[in-house]
C-alpha cells in the first residue's frame, strides 16, 4: 500500500487553521431576574458551570457549527473568562488538555440516521403522552 504524503496535511497545519465544530446553546441563570442564552463550543459550558454553578446552566444541542482556531482557543477563553478560571477548569498545562478536547471535537463525524432516530423517539413519546399507545 503506497501513501501519497504530498497530499496529506501535517498536524501543525491542521491546528493553525480554522475549523467548524458543533456548538451548543447554554441558558445561564445569573440571578433571579437575569437569564442569558449563549451559543458556545461544548467545552465552554464547563467554564460557565464553574462560574455560575452547575444548577444554573442548562445545555441544549444545536445543529449549527462555530468556527475556531484550535491553537488560539485557550487564549480566547483566557481573554474572555480570565486565566485563573480557565486554568481551574482545564488545568495548568497551557492549553494541552483543552487541545485534546478540541481535537476530539474536530474528529467527530455526524452519525448517520441520528436525526431520524431522534424523530422516531419524539413521535413515540408524543403518542404515549397523547394516549396513542396502549400499555
Amino acid at each position: 500500500m503506497k501513501i501519497n504524503l504530498a497530499n496529506q496535511i501535517s498536524h501543525q497545519e491542521l491546528i493553525h487553521s480554522d475549523f467548524q465544530i458543533r456548538e451548543v446553546e447554554a441558558v445561564v441563570r445569573r440571578d433571579a431576574f437575569t437569564t442569558i442564552h449563549v451559543h458556545v463550543p461544548p467545552y465552554e459550558t464547563n467554564i460557565l458551570r464553574n462560574l455560575f454553578g452547575r444548577e444554573n446552566v442548562t445545555v441544549f444541542e444545536r445543529t449549527s457549527k462555530t468556527t475556531i482556531t484550535p491553537t488560539h482557543e485557550y487564549d480566547r477563553l483566557c481573554a474572555k473568562y480570565g486565566h485563573d478560571v480557565v486554568a481551574k477548569v482545564f488545568g495548568e498545562d497551557d492549553g494541552d488538555r483543552l487541545m485534546e478536547i478540541v481535537d476530539g471535537l474536530m474528529a467527530e463525524k455526524p452519525e448517520v440516521g441520528s436525526n431520524s432516530e431522534a424523530l422516531e423517539t419524539d413521535k413515540a413519546i408524543e403518542e404515549d403522552v397523547k394516549g396513542g399507545k396502549k400499555r
